[in-house]
């Protein structure tokens, strides 16, 4: 049975973000952003957390949810917790989850989580309304907060440091743009596009995001 991955990569989660934090735009625009692939750190304050807190009540967010998110920062207990009442919700659901231990093999504790994209009873879409539901109710907003947090990224950039130029000399040697000075999420992005091309620059490098 096929499932649906958590993991974000970091450029998604920016790009998240920036939904939540510019007027005009809001994560209920992509219906099926809960079940795209997750990012995290230890914990630190949420850039922007006013605008998470006013869009996660625009979802109906849960009163859990909303508490974190107005204290301006997520520790891990938070995530941890928010986490598990979504895994809850799946579960209770009858949606098979696959996962939900605490890994950190991106340089800072993270819950890697699936659930399948399809379930008893339901069609498909059916089964993902549900788990969009579990999730934006229960941790979506709480997730993105702490995985934005200063100290992921932090982990995120320190773990990625040994791999930069190796990565960067293969977006150039295949057609590729990236500055000098372009930050993490730059250079993916760089990598993304020269993928169109069958290059794999991460694989390459050996860095495993």
């Amino acid at each position: 049975m096929p499932h649906r991955s958590r993991r974000v990569g970091a450029a998604l989660v920016g790009a998240l973000a920036l939904l939540v934090l510019s007027s005009g735009c809001t994560l209920s625009e992509p219906k099926s952003s809960p079940s795209v692939e997750g990012d995290g750190g230890e914990g630190g304050e949420a850039a922007g957390s006013g605008g998470i807190v006013e869009e996660a009540r625009n979802r109906g967010a849960s009163d859990e949810q909303i508490a974190v998110l107005e204290r301006g920062e997520v520790a891990f207990a938070d995530y941890d917790a928010a986490v598990g009442r979504t895994l809850a919700c799946l579960r209770e659901a009858g949606i098979d989850v696959v996962g939900g231990e605490v890994s950190e093999a991106r340089g800072f504790p993270e819950i890697d989580y699936s659930f399948a994209g399809s379930s008893p009873g339901r069609t498909d879409d059916q089964t993902l309304a549900l788990a969009d539901e579990c999730i934006y109710t229960h941790s979506f907003f709480v997730e993105m907060a702490y995985q934005t947090s200063p100290a992921a990224i932090e982990a995120q950039d320190a773990r990625f440091e040994p791999y930069r130029a190796a990565i960067v000399e293969c977006i150039r040697a295949n057609g590729g743009d990236v500055e000098d000075d372009a930050d993490r999420e730059q250079v993916l992005l760089a990598v993304f596009a020269v993928q169109d091309e069958g290059v794999d620059c991460l694989a390459e490098s050996g860095f495993q995001p």
